[in-house]
C-alpha cells in the first residue's frame, strides 16, 4: 500500500515559473529540491541522449543503449532495469551525476503539480511527489499565474487532438510544458483561448504562442 507523502515546499510560484521557462529555453539547468527522492530514477523512464551526453553514452551499458540507425533517425536512448531502474543508479544515488544527460537536468516534477497533471504510466513514487508538492505564492499576480498555467493545461488537454502530433498534446508530459510556454494566453487580462472564436482557432493561438517561444529559446 502506498504512502501518502505530507506536504513538501515546491518553493515560491513566481520565482519557480520564471526559472522553469528558462530551464525550457535551454538556458539553465533544473534545481529541484529532490531531497532523498529518486522518483525520475526508479520509475521506467527511457532517457533520450543528446550527442553531447558523452559520458552517458560511453558508460550505459550496452544491452540498456538503443542508438539511432543513422544521424537522421532521432537520439540515442537509453533504458532501465527490469526493476525500472536507471542502470546507471547506484547506491540509491547517480553514479554519474556531475555528467548526468542533459534530459536528467532538465526534468522537474513540479510540472505536474503546476498544471495539476499526473504523469502518464505507473509511476506511483513521482505520484506520490507530484500530490506533495505545495507551491508559495506572494502575490495575488503568482496566483493568477497558477490558475492561468491550469486552464491551460486544462484547455490544452481538452483539445489535444487538435493539435499536431509532433507536439504530444495528449501526453501529460508535453501538455505541462505547452502550458508554462503558453500560460500567459490564459490570464484574466488576456483574451483566453475558446472566447469567441472556434476549438481550431484557439488551439491555433497556443501552436502560434508555443512556437514563438521555442524560437526565442
Amino acid at each position: 500500500m502506498s504512502t501518502r507523502l505530507a506536504g513538501i515546499s515546491a518553493g515560491n510560484f513566481g520565482e519557480w515559473l520564471e526559472v522553469m521557462r528558462a530551464v525550457l529555453r535551454g538556458e539553465r539547468d533544473a534545481d529541484v529540491p529532490c531531497g532523498d527522492c529518486v522518483g525520475c530514477c526508479v520509475s521506467s523512464y527511457p532517457i533520450p541522449l543528446r550527442p553531447t551526453d558523452h559520458v552517458a553514452l560511453q558508460q550505459v551499458p550496452a544491452r540498456h543503449l538503443r542508438l539511432p540507425a543513422d544521424s537522421t533517425a532521432g537520439l540515442a536512448r537509453m533504458g532501465y532495469r527490469e526493476d525500472g531502474s536507471c542502470p546507471l543508479l547506484c547506491a540509491g544515488a547517480c553514479s554519474i551525476y556531475n555528467d548526468r544527460p542533459q534530459t536528467c537536468r532538465d526534468y522537474d516534477c513540479r510540472i505536474y503539480a503546476a498544471a495539476e497533471l499526473m504523469p502518464d504510466g505507473e509511476r506511483p513514487v513521482i505520484h506520490q511527489r507530484v500530490s506533495a508538492w505545495r507551491f508559495e505564492f506572494i502575490s495575488p499576480e503568482e496566483h493568477d499565474a497558477a490558475e492561468a498555467v491550469r486552464q491551460a493545461a486544462a484547455f490544452i488537454r481538452s483539445h489535444s487532438a487538435l493539435f499536431p502530433v509532433a507536439m504530444r498534446a495528449d501526453s501529460a508530459t508535453a501538455t505541462a510544458v505547452l502550458a508554462l510556454k503558453t500560460w500567459s494566453l490564459f490570464r484574466n487580462s488576456a483574451r483566453p483561448p475558446g472566447t469567441g472564436e472556434s476549438p481550431e482557432q484557439a488551439v491555433q493561438r497556443v501552436i502560434d504562442a508555443a512556437r514563438q517561444f521555442d524560437q526565442k529559446a
